[in-house]
């Protein structure tokens, strides 16, 4: 439960950040709308498909729509493929009858179908541009599985700093392939982040503070970090001017906003049982956002929307009832 969650939450603060400023108008459409049409046209060109399914009201929808309509992404995509884009809750479009048919289970999902419309390879997850790139490219078969070698040599003892940090950084494009059912897909999914996570926890702690600070490990701390306690999270906030010179105000604050929701929201959701303190636990906990050096990057999110705290915190706990909601229906002592 905890690594969907920490999939939830690590979109959350993109998009309620994405909503606080203007929403862009790109002025063009980067897929086509009608799955049909879509599978004709690719049957005519000989071509793969690649489907995008989403839903509008999903914590992922704004994120990854602003990485579609990135130069180089779309660019990528209109060379190799027929691309459709599906609303899973929009029955104009067929959507609910599509996301049944190819067992849609999350959002985002993409899904690459040969011209006759049979599915050949699926990923999950949000992505920024570039690492949806490498993921892509990996499972149609245009580069190498990128981990094997480096794997190989980590097994085998290696540790010099300059390889773990770039084996780390390698790693963040890794997905499993060809996995057809979702159940699988994403226990193979939490199996690889769980390996590499620890990976670099072991990393992070074996370096020197001062070795630490550099845009290459802020990457490694930003991907492989889920809450305050990680010791990436805990060198960023004892470095935190230090990161900003390195970095910038956004990433730092971003980052260190994400985690801690995500921390905020995994121990609500820990504290729902029989008798439930999670609602009351979230709002102890919204006052880590206050403290400093946390205050900092708080402050950063203000200046953006003075009130953007406070819909985060709604937000948020909208979230947990919601959850508190479905895990009180799905007890075998609740009615039927």
């Amino acid at each position: 439960m905890k690594r969907l969650l920490w999939h939830f939450v690590g979109v959350l603060t993109l998009s309620a950040l994405s909503t606080l400023s203007s929403e862009p108008h790109y002025g063009f459409s980067v897929f086509q709308e009608s799955f049909e049409d879509s599978l004709e046209q690719a049957k005519e060109a000989d071509r793969s498909v690649f489907v995008y399914f989403f839903e509008q009201n999903c914590a992922t929808y704004e994120y990854m729509d602003y990485q579609f309509h990135r130069a180089w992404v779309w660019q990528f995509l209109n060379e190799r493929f027929i691309n459709v884009q599906v609303d899973a809750s929009d029955e104009e479009s067929n959507g609910p009858i599509l996301a049944k048919k190819f067992s849609i289970n999350s959002y985002p999902t993409y899904l690459i179908l040969d011209h006759h419309g049979k599915e050949t390879h699926r990923a999950t997850q949000a992505m920024e541009g570039g690492v949806f790139i490498d993921s892509i490219s990996w499972l149609i078969g245009e580069t190498e599985f990128p981990m094997a070698e480096q794997d190989a040599k980590y097994e085998a003892g290696e540790r010099d700093p300059d390889f773990v940090q770039q084996y780390l950084l390698d790693a963040r494009i890794v997905l499993p392939k060809n996995l057809d059912i979702e159940d699988l897909h994403m226990k193979a999914w939490g199996e690889v982040q769980d390996k590499y996570t620890a990976i670099a926890k072991e990393y992070l702690t074996s370096q020197e503070p001062k070795d630490l600070i550099n845009l290459q490990d802020f990457s490694i701390i930003k991907a492989y970090s889920n809450i305050v306690d990680d010791p990436g999270i805990k060198l960023v906030l004892d470095h935190f001017d230090a990161f900003v010179e390195t970095t910038s105000m956004k990433k730092v604050s971003e980052t260190l906003l994400e985690v801690t929701l995500n921390t905020v929201l995994i121990r609500a959701i820990d504290e729902i049982g029989p008798v439930s303190g999670g609602l009351e636990l979230l709002e102890e906990d919204f006052q880590l956002f206050e403290e400093l050096p946390l205050k900092k990057a708080t402050d950063w999110l203000r200046s953006i929307d003075a009130d953007s705290l406070l819909k985060l915190k709604e937000y948020s706990l909208f979230y947990v009832r919601q959850f508190l909601i479905e895990t009180e229906a799905a007890s075998p002592d609740s009615e039927e």
